[in-house]
């Protein structure tokens, strides 16, 4: 099960509430996943026994579920301070009793390149859902923030504005080995670091925010505890 405030970024941002906004709300994040850096974004990493691989149809695979309907893009009305983006895999109830449904991606702003790199974060969480990808919440998590750095990375995005901590410090390395390998011109899926990929882990797995869920090192990369993926 997902911690009870699902997926989140801690970041803080305005916030969009009308209906208006909210269809271009929808409209941006569907274009940040077609757009060219998601196009871009190719890596793989070891699991148990496999691996998992991602690339741009991951990502177009969630902007065809929000087209369809099978996920919503809303404003968010109470994640905590700082939370910038959120994908609900399961419902939840508000502290008012009002509920969000489940498979629901909710966005805090999308007006900038931050705002994009957390989009792209939460729309992965929403990709192993749907495809129900098996894999431990520790490797998801990282894999992530991988995603987050090389769209930072790709979109020019000074280091000193998204960078900050151990968990972003080592998705920076690990997105630096993959960029290096783009840079080559192999057409190819190139792999995480070995070195990089587990130091990544690590970071996330002792990090307050996941250490005593299923993101944690033993009760994800040890145990392999998973966030619900059921479509």
């Amino acid at each position: 099960m997902n911690p009870p405030i699902g997926n989140g970024d801690h970041h803080p941002w305005g916030s969009v509430n009308n209906e208006d906004d909210q269809m271009s709300l929808r409209s941006r994040v569907l274009d940040v996943l077609n757009g060219p850096a998601v196009a871009r974004m190719r890596f793989r990493f070891p699991i148990r026994g496999s691996h998992v691989t991602i690339a741009p149809q991951t990502f177009h695979h969630v902007a065809r579920a929000i087209r369809l309907g099978q996920v919503t893009v809303r404003p968010p009305t109470d994640l905590a301070a700082g939370v910038a983006a959120q994908y609900n895999d399961v419902a939840r109830t508000r502290a008012d009793g009002t509920a969000v449904a489940a498979n629901t991606l909710e966005v805090v702003s999308a007006t900038g390149r931050l705002d994009e790199a957390y989009i792209v974060h939460e729309s992965l969480h929403a990709a192993y859902d749907l495809l129900r990808t098996g894999l431990d919440a520790n490797a998801e998590e990282a894999s992530a923030y991988v995603c987050t750095a090389l769209y930072c990375r790709m979109t020019g995005l000074p280091r000193p504005r998204w960078a900050n901590g151990p968990i972003y410090a080592n998705a920076a390395e690990v997105a630096r080995t993959l960029l290096s390998q783009y840079q080559k011109g192999d057409p190819g899926i190139p792999w995480v670091g070995e070195h990089e990929w587990k130091m990544l882990r690590a970071g996330v797995g002792l990090d307050p925010v996941y250490a005593g869920g299923p993101g944690g090192i033993l009760t994800g990369w040890l145990l392999g505890q998973q966030y619900t993926h059921d479509g």
